[in-house]
């Protein structure tokens, strides 16, 4: 998701700016990484996600309350949570301050992309707001596909992402659950891949053109975040079936990619579409609300099954620099 948009150094008029207008800059920053419309945390994700949660709940025979079955004490309780909560706050402030940056760059090589293309692109000048939200989203998500199959199969990086991987329960926060070195990575990445998917779709991004943004985020992002993404790392099983999971990616398969079953290595990457999944071969259609255990359980991953802090940020980057035997 394109949602870290950096600090601005200067004025407009490219005098330097007041020290206190730096310090308001960031503070702003700092509260839009932590609660702003492009963060799943955000207050009014959060409030859509508890009413759905309870209407889910409605449907369901369970034998504790409403409270006690939406944030389970044994869940909020657990050391893993306890580390989610510190890597989302490591990885706020790396966007607060900028580092993760992706946005910014990614019209940079969509046009170095397209004049080297032997056909002419859509000019995205002369698109709605509205279509160019929706390209930019899907290729957003595409990005998103490839980053995250990436890290599975890319043996070196994958120690990076086993920090995600490690969570034995799951939260809201989980998804921000990422070695901060790997949010680099990430960025890095997806950057070269919006890039050239988008250099293919739209060519050269007018500094002109807009996208249908809520509040400087995508207007397709905040849609899916609030009907799917803040269910895909939480504890409820959600399964939209055999016809929908070939379209979207539910909770439930999500949770199955997190699965220490063998036969759910490699599937589902997808962060909102299954379609990815579908056409590359990695799609696992769920069988309604599988029984699944979480973690990770070789030795070589034993250090981040801790969930303490220092294990988590030193023993990744030593295995991505160990000789390979």
């Amino acid at each position: 998701m394109f949602i870290d948009r950096g600090l601005t150094p200067s004025r407009d008029n490219g005098t330097l700016a007041p020290l206190g207008e730096y310090d308001m800059d960031f503070a702003r920053e700092l509260f839009d990484s932590f609660f702003g419309l492009g963060t799943v945390t955000s207050p009014i994700y959060l409030f859509v996600c508890v009413a759905i949660a309870f209407l889910i709940y409605q449907t369901r025979n369970e034998d504790d309350g409403f409270v006690a079955w939406l944030v389970p004490r044994h869940i909020w309780t657990h050391r893993s949570t306890g580390l989610d909560l510190v890597l989302f706050a490591i990885g706020r402030v790396m966007s607060a301050l900028g580092l993760v940056t992706r946005f910014t760059v990614t019209p940079l090589f969509a046009a170095m992309f397209a004049d080297h293309l032997p056909w002419n692109a859509i000019d995205g000048a002369n698109l709605s707001p509205i279509a160019l939200g929706f390209i930019f989203w899907i290729a957003s998500d595409f990005s998103v596909y490839w980053v995250h199959r990436a890290h599975h199969q890319i043996k070196t990086i994958w120690p990076l992402h086993a920090v995600h991987h490690s969570a034995e329960v799951m939260t809201p926060f989980t998804a921000y659950r990422q070695h901060p070195l790997g949010l680099l990575v990430i960025a890095a990445i997806q950057t070269m891949i919006m890039g050239i998917v988008l250099g293919i779709l739209i060519g050269s991004l007018n500094p002109d053109a807009t996208t249908a943004q809520i509040f400087g985020v995508n207007a397709f992002t905040i849609v899916a975040i609030l009907l799917m993404s803040n269910f895909h790392h939480a504890h409820i099983n959600i399964s939209y079936g055999p016809v929908l999971e070939r379209i979207f990616i539910s909770p439930t398969m999500h949770r199955v990619h997190h699965s220490t079953d063998p036969a759910h290595y490699n599937k589902n990457y997808g962060s909102f579409l299954a379609i990815w999944d579908w056409m590359f071969g990695t799609l696992y259609v769920t069988k309604g609300n599988e029984n699944l255990t979480l973690g990770l359980t070789t030795k070589d991953d034993a250090p981040l099954m801790t969930h303490r802090l220092g294990p988590v940020l030193i023993d990744p980057v030593r295995r991505m620099f160990r000789p390979t035997r």
